[in-house]
């Protein structure tokens, strides 16, 4: 097979969605040991090309952008630059990491697989004025309409999780849509926590409720007997106008996967993960991983793929308080499904291209 994969978007710095990325980056690496794969093309950037630096010789990288395309110059590669590239490398299939095809592809006999994760836009527009959507009302339709394009164009839709293939086929029924997962190629960890803070996850987008678990944490805080020794570092991008509550708080922002294991392995009791739609949920995952457990929202997402004592309910603040403190005062290495590696997520794709 002659395949085609665009990372040309793909940025760590300028992504809105690391989970994306990581995800985007790992399936790369995964494609390379498919031996069914016997041609790989990599459309990247300037950012992402220093990865691919020694790849094997049938990976090819396309280094097309210098910088990472954004705004318009985003719009520009997805429309036009994008069907060029498929168009002159004519591979078998082009996959699309993030899911969102061209309006109108003409990729010849190309086939198009669109890596879909998620329809977070139908949670903004069931929400309405309730909860304000962060994206600009053009820039929602824009990457709406698009996420159907995947669903009623594409040969193959690939996703994460059975909920989303569900949500899917509500809008398209005659959809071809493989649950493919994500992968994980470090080997989890089977210590218990020593640390003893907690990382809570934030972000600016309101789906994540990251004033709700805010609130939810100073309330657990103020009845630990270790809340004067316990920081809380919030990884991730704020809300506007939020500030975190006492010195006893740390903001990172975003910070690289190495740093964050760092504290994960190291420093760290228990993570922290408020949401109100998911289409996978990494952040718990990459958690339990690394020997951590991180108690998280339950939604359906979530509870395919971490145990359900680990998760609570957004409604109920002593759901919150109870988990929390089963977690904390656990004394066991925490719970940890079996996860695919990259290398059979990418050749879960391949066999559904076939």
């Amino acid at each position: 097979m002659k395949l085609l994969l665009t990372l040309t978007d793909q940025s760590f710095t300028a992504t809105k969605s690391v989970g994306i990325f990581n995800v985007s980056m790992g399936l790369a690496r995964g494609l390379m040991q498919c031996p069914q794969v016997s041609e790989l093309h990599i459309l990247g950037n300037n950012e992402c090309a220093a990865a691919f630096a020694d790849s094997p010789a049938h990976v090819h990288l396309h280094e097309l952008q210098r910088p990472v395309p954004r705004r318009f110059g985003r719009v520009y590669w997805d429309q036009i630059g994008l069907p060029a590239a498929i168009r002159r490398i004519h591979p078998d299939w082009a996959l699309l990491p993030k899911g969102y095809p061209p309006f109108f592809p003409m990729l010849g006999t190309t086939k198009l697989a669109c890596y879909l994760h998620d329809v977070n836009w139908e949670y903004y527009e069931k929400q309405g004025k309730s909860a304000a959507s962060p994206f600009p009302a053009h820039e929602l339709l824009y990457f709406r309409t698009l996420a159907m394009r995947a669903l009623t164009t594409s040969q193959l839709v690939l996703t994460s999780t059975q909920f989303n293939k569900q949500r899917y086929l509500e809008y398209v029924p005659q959809a071809r849509v493989a649950v493919v997962g994500i992968g994980f190629d470090t080997p989890p960890c089977s210590r218990p926590p020593h640390g003893k803070d907690i990382i809570f996850f934030t972000s600016s987008y309101p789906h994540k409720l990251t004033a709700l678990g805010i609130e939810r944490l100073q309330r657990w805080l103020q009845q630990s007997p270790d809340a004067a020794d316990t920081c809380i570092h919030a990884i991730g991008s704020l809300p506007p106008g939020t500030t975190l509550p006492d010195a006893r708080w740390i903001h990172h922002g975003r910070i690289p996967q190495a740093e964050l294991q760092q504290l994960m392995s190291t420093t760290c009791r228990v993570a922290v993960y408020f949401s109100d739609y998911e289409g996978f949920g990494m952040p718990p995952v990459e958690c339990l991983r690394a020997g951590l457990p991180c108690v998280s929202s339950d939604l359906p997402p979530i509870r395919e793929n971490i145990p359900a004592p680990y998760l609570f309910d957004n409604a109920d603040e002593q759901s919150f308080i109870r988990t929390m403190n089963a977690a904390y005062h656990a004394t066991d290495p925490p719970l940890c499904p079996a996860y695919p590696t990259w290398a059979q997520v990418a050749q879960r794709c391949v066999q559904a291209m076939s």
